[in-house]
């Protein structure tokens, strides 16, 4: 798991740089805008000025009204669907009174600095067009999309809280810690990357930044379900009346209390006793300034005693060993590979796969979810290679066993099928490029088009055999 985390303390560096070259195009607009928004309803394809075909979406509550501040949250989607996540907010940001700006851009197809202009650029026109409450500003991302979000503070220093969906971004030498925001960390339980994210709140509560962290069952680059984002955002809420940002209301306190722990009494009926129980600890110091001790402790007592919690917290705490230890020899037996690129291993990495494909219809839940972990962390380390290898100046007996051990990782992703294609027909191995050539259209592979597009596989393209398969 180390060298996961130094991968990715890599990257910040390298946003670090960018970043802080960027932070002199954030300037606030002083001129409003006149622009017409749906109340209770997502205004989608709203321009971000100065930026060709740049928009975002906007959800203003029922209750909108221009003549007050309205607390704010910036979404960043990694696949840029503003409305639709905008949409995963609406509940949050109805019963809680919140407006919701989400951008519509692929963050996986664009450079950083695209990105960071097109995200300041959208929060300079929102602060310029309606009326926001800058002591209540908001970012919430998923994957690429919350390491924007969590960069968000270096540019704008009043962010009061982020909220992270699979990553997030810290730059120790930029944050303030005399001037703390929220940190909520979400992550599913089929993400490999859910240990990560419980370093990230490591590190903030090491510097006494209020936190906080929610859990639900899906896999990396997805969003949680409406009900987990309105609980996360109900940490926001609280805390900013907890520090005056916001005037306390009893009602809508009691009003989010009973909703969260609706979701609890949901996880408890569908028998998932632990993660209730987990629900239910985090939920003690988040409510503990405003009177429900009592009634957490109670619940947790009642479901601690429940047929079934004893050995559900004993297969996650042994899952989650197993995982620890798998994760080391994974990388240790990965590296070697590598280094000698042997492919007489190949195999066995094939048959580690089939094995967590098993595991993952298992009854047990702790270990069906240790599996799509696993299974998703071997992918990201191997991608990573992938990545660093094709682009280097290596062998291409390198090049060409970390394509083929990515097709055993990953085996739908075409892109290290027609790597494998290009050298081996660079090298004069047709027999090679054409059994992964059908070996790719095994998987399902339908855009023939691109089959005649592969660098350095011209000649085989014009070939009896290759057309032969294709048909």
């Amino acid at each position: 798991m180390q060298s996961l985390y130094l991968s990715l303390f890599h990257v910040s560096i390298m946003r670090k740089i960018l970043l802080t070259a960027l932070i002199s195009i954030f300037m606030f607009s002083t001129q409003a805008q006149e622009i017409r928004v749906r109340k209770g309803a997502v205004t989608d394809s709203l321009p971000i000025p100065e930026i060709s075909s740049a928009t975002y979406a906007l959800y203003t509550p029922s209750v909108y009204s221009s003549e007050k501040k309205w607390p704010i949250v910036f979404v960043f989607d990694s696949k840029g669907r503003g409305g639709a996540t905008a949409n995963l907010f609406r509940t949050a940001a109805e019963e809680q009174g919140y407006l919701v700006a989400s951008i519509n851009m692929d963050l996986k197809s664009k450079p950083i600095d695209t990105i960071i202009s097109t995200a300041t650029t959208m929060i300079n026109t929102a602060f310029g067009t309606f009326p926001i409450d800058e002591k209540q500003v908001y970012t919430a991302g998923l994957g690429e999309g919350a390491q924007v979000g969590s960069a968000m503070p270096i540019i704008y220093k009043d962010i009061a809280g982020i909220l992270a969906v699979g990553n997030s971004f810290v730059n120790p030498d930029r944050i303030n810690r005399n001037d703390p925001y929220m940190f909520i960390g979400i992550a599913g339980n089929q993400d490999y990357m859910v240990y990560e994210m419980e370093k990230y709140l490591k590190y903030y509560d090491k510097l006494d930044f209020p936190t906080d962290v929610y859990y639900f069952e899906g896999k990396e680059d997805e969003w949680p379900e409406s009900k987990v984002i309105a609980n996360a955002i109900s940490g926001f809420t609280l805390q900013a009346m907890k520090s005056g940002a916001r005037p306390m209301n009893d009602s809508l306190v009691q009003k989010i209390f009973e909703s969260e722990m609706a979701y609890v009494e949901s996880l408890r009926r569908t028998r998932n006793y632990f993660s209730a129980y987990q629900t239910l600890e985090r939920m003690e110091d988040k409510y503990e300034a405003f009177g429900f001790d009592d009634k957490v402790k109670d619940q947790m007592k009642m479901i601690k005693k429940s047929n079934g919690f004893g050995s559900q917290r004993r297969q996650f705490k042994e899952a989650t060993y197993i995982e620890k230890e798998q994760q080391s020899e994974y990388e240790f037996l990965l590296r070697n590979d590598i280094l000698t690129a042997n492919f007489q291993n190949v195999g066995w990495w094939a048959y580690q796969i089939d094995e967590l494909e098993k595991i993952k219809d298992s009854d047990n839940q702790a270990k069906s979810n240790m599996a799509y972990r696993l299974h998703g962390y071997l992918d990201f380390l191997t991608q990573r290679e992938f990545d660093r290898i094709n682009k280097g100046n290596y062998s291409i007996d390198s090049k060409i066993f970390i394509s083929v051990l990515r097709t055993a990782i990953k085996r739908n992703d075409p892109e290290a099928y027609f790597e494998i294609i290009s050298l081996a027909s660079l090298d004069g191995d047709d027999a090679t490029a054409l059994l992964y050539l059908e070996d790719l259209l095994k998987t399902g592979y339908k855009d023939y088009d691109k089959l005649y597009e592969i660098d350095g596989a011209l000649g085989l393209q014009f070939s009896e055999e290759y057309n032969a398969i294709v048909q």
